[in-house]
């Protein structure tokens, strides 16, 4: 999607990472949160207090968006459970939500921008 949108990402090697990489190559930086065994709503409560605008999620076994459209968080995702399809569902009831741990960081930051707007690659983050 982020490709189709112009960025310049490594989809392949990308998708090879842990959910944390992919996050770090997407929005690096103090716009990130780690949550390890919290419910989903505190991951919720952290995004309203954030504020608006488009963020990505990893979980242990899956990454999405979350789109906070400053009245309710949504969570678009390719899913996995019944019939692929993309999907946006309100984040707090999302089966995709269940999951250990959550990290999420902003997208459309100055850096991510910067880059797009230059035709400058992401470097696909790897420790």
């Amino acid at each position: 999607m982020l490709r189709d949108a112009g960025f310049r990402i490594e989809r392949v090697r990308m998708a090879q990472q842990p959910a944390e990489h992919i996050v770090k190559t997407l929005a690096p930086g103090l716009t990130t949160w780690r949550f390890r065994d919290r419910p989903v709503s505190e991951v919720i409560d952290r995004l309203r207090s954030a504020g608006a605008g488009l963020y990505v999620v990893g979980l242990d076994y899956h990454v999405g968006f979350l789109w906070n459209d400053s009245a309710k968080i949504w969570m678009c995702h390719s899913s996995y459970l019944g019939e692929a399809k993309v999907v946006c569902e309100d984040a707090l009831t999302s089966p995709a939500m269940v999951s250990r741990y959550h990290v999420v960081g902003k997208l459309l930051e100055d850096g991510m921008m910067d880059a797009w707007m230059k035709g400058r690659a992401l470097p696909t983050f790897i420790p």
